[in-house]
């Protein structure tokens, strides 16, 4: 604990994180300030959301980064025009729900098998449910195009630095790790389903005026790579909202232009790309804001309702991630233990010879 306690406090240096986070930030700012001076503001949801694409393979290879992105654009976009299709329904928050908790499943085996990083399903869940959620009156095409031309954007920035290489050789930097194994995936994708559906659920029975980021912030814990590190994420996720909507609040006391309010969520999407390896929570500080204030420009809401409702949220979809990984690693954080102990022993008793042999 007390490990983890001072990890907490402890932030890397943001070297290599910088020219990243500024390509993520530039695919959000170049689709987002073309609608707005084209005067379609009720596409810019649409738009920021196919652009977070760019948060795929940040740190890879321009060919993989390539290859992963452009599978992750496609899921980005099938997501976006399945919520704007649901939403288009008026359907109820429970079939909301059922239909996230189902998708957040099969996208968690689709991220695996495709060896996607970020991994799971978080983005492609957000994308869907918030999509849902969002008041659009347009053509399904529109939103559907609005979301493929900032994915194409990605595409472009992403590999614009291969194209100053002398030779193109895209076998090169091809190779990747085989996937965990179909048994471990499929277990995986159940802890997702049960972390949605559950928080979703209880949500939406305290009628919660955005059950979805409940849903969300369910899935985001459960992504990290062992037992440990999801219940560590769940406290970062917790802690980083807190700090998020507090900013938001402050943001919101202005009255942004669409101009000035697509700049500013490309800078605050920019400095939590470069603190979301190096640190989660400070990360969650300036993103919090991005997924709050991207429906201003169509559905603007009362400060204090928006960091009421996701902060409430935030805290049940974490303390449920927290709870489903408890359930379901107990076998795994015991082997570790197990190992721990092993290792202590040995420790233990070569210190022991050690000592005989002084």
């Amino acid at each position: 604990m007390k490990q983890h306690t001072l990890e907490f406090f402890h932030v890397p240096p943001a070297r290599g994180h910088r020219i990243p986070a500024l390509r993520v930030a530039v695919g959000i700012a170049i689709p987002l300030v073309t609608l707005v001076l084209m005067g379609r503001t009720d596409l810019t949801s649409y738009a920021l959301l196919g652009a977070l694409t760019g948060v795929y393979g940040r740190t890879e290879r321009h060919w993989l980064r390539l290859k992963h992105q452009s599978f992750a654009g496609i899921i980005m976009c099938a997501s976006i025009i399945g919520g704007v299709t649901v939403g288009a329904t008026g359907a109820v928050p429970w079939v909301l729900v059922a239909l996230g908790a189902g998708l957040a499943g099969v996208l968690s085996l689709a991220a695996d098998f495709l060896r996607l990083r970020p991994a799971g399903p978080f983005f492609f869940l957000f994308a869907f449910t918030a999509s849902a959620a969002i008041p659009f009156h347009g053509q399904r095409w529109e939103a559907a195009a609005a979301a493929a031309g900032s994915v194409a954007v990605v595409l472009l920035l992403g590999f614009a630095g291969r194209l100053r290489a002398r030779r193109f050789d895209p076998s090169r930097g091809l190779q990747e790790p085989a996937h965990r194994p179909w048994p471990r995936m499929f277990v995986h994708a159940g802890r997702y389903v049960a972390a949605v559906a559950l928080a979703g659920s209880l949500a939406s029975l305290a009628d919660l005026g955005h059950s979805y980021w409940a849903m969300v912030a369910a899935a985001a814990p459960i992504a990290a790579a062992d037992a440990t590190g999801g219940l560590i994420r769940a406290v970062h996720r917790t802690v980083g909202t807190y700090g998020g909507v507090l900013l938001t609040a402050g943001l919101l006391t202005i009255d942004w232009s669409p101009l000035q309010l697509a700049v500013l969520l490309a800078i605050l999407q920019f400095v939590g790309e470069v603190f979301v390896i190096r640190h989660y929570s400070i990360a969650l500080v300036w993103m919090t804001p991005v997924a709050l204030m991207m429906t201003e420009f169509v559905a603007p809401k009362p400060a204090a309702v928006l960091v009421a409702d996701r902060a409430v949220e935030t805290t049940l979809g974490a303390g449920i991630a927290f709870l489903v990984i408890l359930l379901t690693t107990r076998r795994q954080r015991r082997q570790g233990s197990e190992k721990a102990d092993a290792v202590h022993g040995r420790t233990g008793i070569f210190s022991g010879v050690l000592s005989s042999a002084q």
